[in-house]
C-alpha cells in the first residue's frame, strides 16, 4: 500500500494505492463534514447523476493495517480512474467541461447547506469523454453570510487558462507553469484589450486582479474577506456568473499544420484500407494473448487509429500535439457516449515532466504512462527530422512507455515518401542514419522485432516489435 505522494496538502484525508485498488482515509478532523454529506444525501446525489467516481465506505476493522492511525476515523474505497491525466493536458473543450462541472458541484453543494472549500482543476479527472470529480473530502459546512473561499481559485484553474488559451491555442499549457493556476495579474495583462468588454471577464478576471494589486498584503485581504458577508443568493449568483463566463467562451476556428492531417496525406485508398486493417489485425492478436489493459496512440490526431485499437483494449490514451485535433477527437467521443478513449495534448518532444514538490506532486507522462500496447504511426520521421532526436533515444523512450512482454507498432517512412521531403524541403538533409535497417537496430536491445509488413501502394513500413522483459 502506497501513498499518493500528491495528496500531501489535504489535512483530511490521504489517498492511498495498492496497485489494484484506491484507499481514501478520512480523518477524523472531517468527521463531521462527512456525516452531513452522507446523511443528507448529498453524496449518493452526486453519485446517481455520474459526476462523481463510485465509492463504498470502509470501517476501521476493514482497513488494511497500512492505513491505520489514530488520526484515521474510516476510509473509503474508490473507483480507479483508467488514465491519470492533468489540465495542462486537457484541450479547450475538456478543461471547459471540466470548469462547468465544478461549476455544478458547487451549486449542488450549496442547495445542500455546504460549499467547496477548494476548486482545483486537479479535483476532475476525465475517464474517457467523461468528466468526474473525485476530490469528495473537498466540502465543508455552509453558514449564511460565508464567500465562496474557492473563487478565486476558480479563477485561476479555470477561467483564467480558458480566456487565455481561446486568445491563443498554445497558452493553455500555461497551466503545466503554475499548477496552483495562472496569477490573475499575469492573465490579465497577458489577455487582449478586448477582453475587458466581456462583463465575465472585465469583473472575475481584471476587475480582480487589480483588486489583488490593491489588497496585496495577505494580513489586510484576510481581514476584509473575513468581514465580507455574502448571502446564499448572492452566492449563488456569483456562481452562474462564472458558468455564463465559462459558456460564453468558444474556441475559435483555426487551422494549425495536423489539425486536418487525414484531408492532406498521401495515402491512396488502397494503401489507407491497407494500414486500417494491418493496425486491426495486430492489435486483436496482441490483446488476445492477455495484453489488453492500456493501448496508447501516440500522435493520434483525430483519432482515427485510436478507434481501431478501442475495438480491442479495455482502454487507450491518445495523445497528439495539435490542440485543435485533440479538441476535436474528445468533441467527437463526447458526442458518442465513448468512455474508453482519452484523448490527450501531449508533445512528444517535451512530454509533460513531473511537478510540484519535489517534482512528484504531478507524475510525468511517462511515469503514468506503462501500456500494453502502443502505437506510433507516422510519428518516427517527425521525431527525427522535427525534434531532432536520434533512433537509440526513440528506443529509450519507447521502453519506458511499453510494459515488458508489451507491444509496440511502428509506422516507418522512408526518406523517399513525399511527407518526409515535405519535412526536409526547408533544411538541408543532414539524416544519414535514417534507414529502416538503422531503427530496428537502434531498437534490438530493448525489443524483439516480430514482424515488418509493407503497406501496399506505398513507400512505408508497419513493424510490430515485443518489449523484452527486464533482466
Amino acid at each position: 500500500m502506497q501513498k499518493v505522494f500528491g495528496s500531501f496538502r489535504d489535512p483530511s484525508g490521504y489517498v492511498y494505492d495498492n496497485g489494484e485498488d484506491i484507499y481514501r482515509t478520512i480523518n477524523r478532523v472531517y468527521q463531521s463534514q462527512w456525516e452531513t454529506m452522507t446523511r443528507s444525501g448529498f453524496l449518493d446525489g452526486l453519485v446517481e447523476q455520474g459526476c462523481v467516481c463510485g465509492f463504498s465506505e470502509m470501517l476501521p476493522e476493514q482497513l488494511p493495517a497500512s492505513l491505520g492511525g489514530k488520526e484515521v476515523w474510516k476510509a473509503i474505497k474508490v473507483e480507479r480512474i483508467p488514465f491519470i491525466s492533468y489540465p495542462y493536458e486537457w484541450s479547450f473543450d475538456q478543461l471547459k467541461d471540466a470548469a462547468l462541472l465544478t461549476l455544478d458541484i458547487q451549486k449542488s453543494a450549496l442547495t445542500n447547506n455546504l460549499s467547496t472549500k477548494d476548486a482545483s482543476a486537479y479535483n476532475i479527472q476525465f475517464h474517457g469523454s467523461k468528466a468526474l470529480f473525485i476530490d469528495l473530502l473537498s466540502f465543508d459546512h455552509y453558514h449564511e453570510g460565508d464567500p465562496w473561499q474557492a473563487y478565486r481559485q476558480f479563477c485561476m484553474h479555470f477561467l483564467a487558462p480558458l480566456a487565455l488559451h481561446r486568445h491563443n491555442l498554445y497558452l493553455g499549457s500555461l497551466s503545466r507553469l503554475w499548477i496552483d493556476g495562472i496569477p490573475l495579474p499575469v492573465a490579465s495583462a497577458l489577455l487582449p484589450w478586448k477582453s475587458q468588454l466581456s462583463l465575465g471577464l472585465q469583473m472575475h478576471i481584471h476587475t480582480h486582479a487589480r483588486m489583488e494589486k490593491k489588497h496585496s498584503d495577505g494580513r489586510a485581504a484576510r481581514r476584509k474577506v473575513e468581514a465580507t458577508k455574502v448571502s446564499k443568493n448572492a452566492l449563488l449568483a456569483i456562481v452562474e456568473s462564472l458558468e455564463s463566463s465559462v459558456r460564453s467562451l468558444n474556441l475559435p476556428k483555426v487551422d494549425t499544420e495536423w489539425g486536418e492531417y487525414y484531408s492532406d496525406t498521401n495515402y491512396t485508398a488502397t494503401a489507407e484500407q491497407t494500414k486500417e486493417g494491418i493496425v486491426n489485425e495486430l492489435a486483436a492478436g496482441c490483446a488476445s494473448k492477455g495484453h489488453r489493459t492500456l493501448a496508447v496512440d501516440l500522435g493520434a490526431n483525430n483519432g482515427k487509429y485510436s478507434a481501431i485499437l478501442a475495438a480491442h483494449f479495455d482502454y487507450v490514451v491518445a495523445a497528439d500535439i495539435d490542440p485543435v485535433a485533440v479538441n476535436s477527437h474528445y468533441n467527437h467521443l463526447k458526442a458518442s457516449g465513448n468512455n474508453n478513449i482519452l484523448p490527450l495534448v501531449l508533445d512528444l518532444g517535451n512530454p509533460s515532466p513531473g511537478l510540484g514538490w519535489m517534482c512528484r506532486e504531478r507524475d510525468s507522462f511517462s511515469a503514468r504512462c506503462k501500456a500494453n500496447f502502443v502505437t506510433a504511426l507516422a510519428l518516427v520521421h517527425h521525431l527525427r527530422f522535427t525534434v531532432g532526436i536520434p533512433f537509440p533515444l526513440m528506443a529509450a523512450f519507447f521502453a519506458e512507455h511499453v510494459l515488458p512482454g508489451g507491444y509496440l507498432l511502428v509506422e516507418f517512412v522512408p526518406r523517399e515518401d513525399s511527407q518526409v521531403q515535405r519535412l526536409l524541403a526547408a533544411r538541408d538533409d543532414i539524416f544519414t542514419d535514417y534507414t529502416l535497417d538503422a531503427f530496428c537496430e537502434a531498437l534490438a536491445p530493448q525489443f524483439q522485432k516480430e514482424c515488418v509488413l509493407p503497406v501496399a501502394d506505398s513507400l512505408r513500413y508497419l513493424i510490430l516489435f515485443k518489449r523484452r522483459n527486464d533482466e
